[in-house]
């Protein structure tokens, strides 16, 4: 190893190997290295008068402080690399997951065209669920009616929550038809409806045609 090549904490030119061996010694006791307790660590030979000697002339505190800064920038690259990594690890297995899925969803709606199998509304709303909120989530949204705020970052009003509600309603009738599945007809209200309640407001779907 060239001179240009040698780093702080190697040795120096003119710096004795009993010198170096002790300047290792308080290297290698980390960020809380002290000349006081190097005399009970096993190695050390000399007596604090030289040590301190020692640590004057060959800089010590400086060098192992570019040492641990070296150790730092390691470590921090070492963790870098592993996050780079996993993010492509799980990148992958999502996007293998995504064939999965794609191609289990096109034969189920090649089975729902052919009338081999019928979606019952309880899917039809979990399907309509899970790709609302797989596409908020994706354009960084919330995934949930009420995490979400409303003008001047205050909280949702009951109007635009029903807003919603409508046109999510208009969304699923829409998958509905588009299988081809029978008209059921509107499903009745229960008591135990938690939009029973609700004040009806304009379909904002139907509105301006």
């Amino acid at each position: 190893m060239s001179d240009e090549e040698k780093r702080a904490w190697d040795r120096l030119l003119g710096e004795s190997s009993k010198a170096y061996h002790h300047f290792c010694i308080y290297r290698d006791m980390g960020a809380s290295r002290s000349l006081r307790q190097m005399a009970g660590i096993p190695g050390c030979t000399s007596v604090r008068r030289q040590l301190n000697r020692w640590s004057s002339r060959w800089h010590w505190v400086e060098r192992c402080q570019q040492y641990d800064d070296y150790l730092e920038y390691q470590l921090r690259a070492q963790q870098e690399k592993e996050r780079r990594e996993m993010s492509k690890r799980h990148a992958k297995i999502a996007m293998l997951g995504q064939s999965i899925l794609v191609k289990g969803m096109e034969e189920l709606l090649a089975k729902v065209q052919n009338g081999e199998h019928n979606l019952a509304p309880a899917e039809l709303a979990r399907l309509m669920d899970v790709s609302v909120k797989v596409e908020r989530l994706a354009r960084g949204e919330s995934t949930d009616i009420h995490e979400a705020v409303g003008p001047g970052g205050g909280p949702v009003r009951l109007e635009q929550q029903i807003m919603i509600r409508n046109i999510e309603e208009k969304a699923r009738q829409a998958i509905k038809e588009s299988l081809g599945l029978d008209d059921r007809g509107p499903t009745e209200r229960t008591e135990t409806d938690p939009e029973a309640d609700l004040p009806a407001v304009p379909d904002p779907v139907g509105e301006g045609q």
